[in-house]
């Protein structure tokens, strides 16, 4: 349809109803109030309702939602009429109707559409004025109405004379126009924030009046833009003036770290010497406390094992008495020396960490077996109660579990004077894999008041003195024990009262053991006890002759008197070159080798005879009877291919013990 050449009578009439309304054509801006609604009749008619203050942010909102009517395909390569509804439009800058009009020729272009005529519809006179400067832009023709309604009763007329056309004639004086233009500089170079309106100069109907509006909006923008610019201006000004307090923060902070990384630097390096000088330390103590050991445990063995044999010799009363109180005195001493060793490893942490099957039934039994006698000194029950529940074998640390019980029983039995200790050790939780056991040592003894039962823990601490006196001790068996305990992941718990006995309890958890042969370490020592006679003749072997390496003479003595007694023949060496050479000559049954000795000690001796290859039995028994009695020497011992260990001092009954493991004599067998 032309609309320059009016509308045909026979044409149905178009209206507001047949306009279609999408909501992916509307836009709202509740925060400013700006809206922009649109419709269409399909290649007809573009209508578009708009409100608001029209800036050219809220006016960018907009695009998306007009593009979407052409990209629908709603005014694809038609020419089509246009009424916009400017009714709620309060302001409209300059900028955004170099916005809108940019788009809307940009979407016609690309359709190949173009509006005939545009109604505008209630825009205020200012409104009109700025509208006009754009009609040549957006190459069309505008035509101002009061109303929608008007709108569409021009667009249904058939007469073309009925499209009010405003005239074309304007007549201007030279004297208006030079008024007008001093009056317009005044305005626009005097500095006022606010122009007056158009009616206080020209009256409504004067050529010039239109043209003074269009100089109050460009006004206006200016202003605007001048308002936006300093605003701006003073945005980057508080903007680098806050990025300037933070690239000195910044500075700052750099350096203050710098400084705090000399500080750490100087203190890591502090930390390091303090380390070195520690490990230094505890070396040194460790080495002080193995050196002392080793020095006092040497003339002790002499003290011990003498007192043995004397005792065994026929004594009136008086010497009984003598013996007994000078072998009770140097197990004492015994007693203090492994108590002292013990807790200055445990203190630094030296503890061996590998866990062992075992029979937790079986430990029982030995430690009743062991502790029995003393019990039965004081007249006192020792019982021992395992849980039936608890399975054979378990994966655990076996020898502490031994120690912590004994420390526990000997310190029940030393502060109870009448009744029984009880050891008891039943099962707290199972899984498939683990099991947790409680074990408890009770007594019926003196009891512990509750203020004091913190302080037992304590090294070097008892709480009755007397009791010390008494009994002896070092007052360091329970801080063993509560650090043993701790060691292997339970906790030590006292209930006691005073005058009605003790409770001494721990939980801990042990490993179920599914393949025993995994962790067999029952048997290899004995299985090993006769690979001295794999590849010698029995007949060759001297089954009753033991060499004894060793270079004190005091110890010599001592260990000749042992062995004769139980009826075994001694060949005596002064150092690991004369083992290796006596070996070479002799077919002895055994080896109870020193270890620390002149011209060659125990551990190269023991590698000479496993490797030398001129020894007439390379595999024969070899025992280290030694001082040093820390673990780590045992395990250094085993390493070096030693078969066992006793440490000195050296009892009776520990030595007959390890040779009829060894080497017992043919009788016995």
């Amino acid at each position: 349809m032309n609309q320059s050449q009016g509308r045909r009578e026979d044409e149905p009439r178009i209206g507001y109803e047949m306009l279609e309304f999408r909501p992916e054509w509307q836009f709202d801006d509740p925060k400013t109030g700006v809206y922009y609604h649109s419709a269409v009749i399909p290649g007809k008619l573009f209508f578009t309702s708009l409100g608001g203050d029209m800036q050219s942010e809220t006016v960018q909102k907009t695009i998306p939602f007009i593009e979407r009517v052409f990209v629908e395909g709603m005014l694809e390569n038609c020419e089509y009429i246009r009424i916009a509804d400017y009714s709620e439009v309060t302001k409209a800058s300059i900028n955004a109707r170099i916005l809108y009009a940019g788009t809307i020729n940009r979407l016609n272009a690309s359709h190949n559409s173009h509006p005939s005529v545009t109604y505008i519809c209630g825009a205020s006179h200012l409104v009109k004025t700025m509208l006009r400067i754009f009609s040549r832009v957006v190459k069309q023709r505008l035509v101002f109405v009061e109303s929608v309604e008007e709108a569409f009763r021009y667009l249904n007329n058939s007469r073309v004379s009925s499209v009010p056309v405003p005239s074309d004639d304007v007549v201007v004086s030279r004297r208006e126009i030079d008024d007008f233009a001093a009056m317009c500089g005044n305005f626009l170079f005097g500095k006022k924030d606010i122009i007056p309106a158009a009616s206080d100069y020209l009256a409504p109907d004067h050529p010039l009046n239109e043209l003074y509006k269009i100089i109050m909006i460009f006004h206006d923008d200016l202003l605007e833009l001048q308002k936006k610019e300093i605003e701006q201006k003073q945005e980057i000004e508080v903007a680098l003036e806050g990025a300037k307090k933070l690239n000195e923060k910044l500075v700052e902070e750099k350096h203050n770290v710098e400084k705090k990384e000399q500080v750490q630097l100087r203190l890591i390096q502090r930390l390091k010497r303090a380390r070195m000088q520690a490990e230094s330390a505890s070396k040194a103590k460790s080495e002080f406390l193995a050196n002392i050991s080793h020095e006092i445990r040497t003339p002790l063995h002499a003290v011990i094992g003498m007192t043995e044999l004397l005792i065994e010799t026929k004594l009136d009363k008086d010497q009984r008495y003598y013996t007994d109180t000078l072998y009770s005195s140097a197990k004492m001493l015994l007693m203090l020396i492994n108590d002292i060793l013990d807790f200055s490893r445990i203190d630094a942490g030296l503890i061996d960490e590998e866990k062992e099957v075992f029979n937790l039934r079986q430990l029982f039994l030995d430690i009743i077996a062991i502790m029995k006698e003393k019990a039965s000194y004081k007249g006192l029950v020792l019982e021992g109660n395992v849980d039936e529940g608890i399975p054979d074998t378990l994966l655990g640390y076996s020898e502490y579990i031994k120690q912590v019980l004994l420390n526990l029983i000997q310190n029940a039995i030393k502060f109870t004077y009448r009744g029984q200790v009880t050891v008891t050790a039943k099962v707290v939780s199972e899984t498939e894999e683990k099991v947790v056991i409680k074990m408890s040592v009770q007594d019926t003894g003196i009891g512990i008041p509750e203020e004091q039962q913190e302080q037992i823990f304590q090294p070097f601490t008892q709480i009755d003195a007397s009791s010390t006196r008494k009994e002896g001790g070092t007052g360091l068996g329970l801080a063993i024990v509560r650090k043993l305990v701790k060691l292997m992941g339970g906790e030590l718990r006292l209930k006691s009262n005073e005058r009605e006995g003790s409770t001494f309890s721990f939980s801990l958890a042990f490993d179920k053991v599914q393949d025993e042969a995994d962790h067999a370490v029952f048997s290899c020592k004995e299985s090993q006890a006769a690979r001295g006679l794999n590849n010698v003749s029995e007949n060759t072997v001297e089954k009753k002759l033991v060499l004894l390496v060793e270079d004190n003479t005091i110890n010599q003595k001592v260990a000749r008197a042992m062995l004769e007694k139980m009826g075994y023949s001694i060949d005596i060496a002064f150092n690991g070159a004369e083992a290796v050479e006596a070996l070479q000559r002799k077919n002895y049954g055994l080896v109870l080798m020193d270890l620390q000795m002149p011209v060659m000690d125990g551990y190269e001796a023991t590698k000479a005879i496993r490797n030398s290859g001129k020894v007439l039995n390379s595999k024969i028994p070899i025992i280290a009877m030694t001082a040093n009695a820390t673990k780590e020497d045992r395990q250094q011992c085993l390493e070096a291919g030693m078969d066992d260990y006793v440490p000195k001092p050296v009892e009776r009954k520990v030595m007959m013990n390890m040779l009829q493991r060894w080497l017992p004599l043919p009788d016995d067998r």
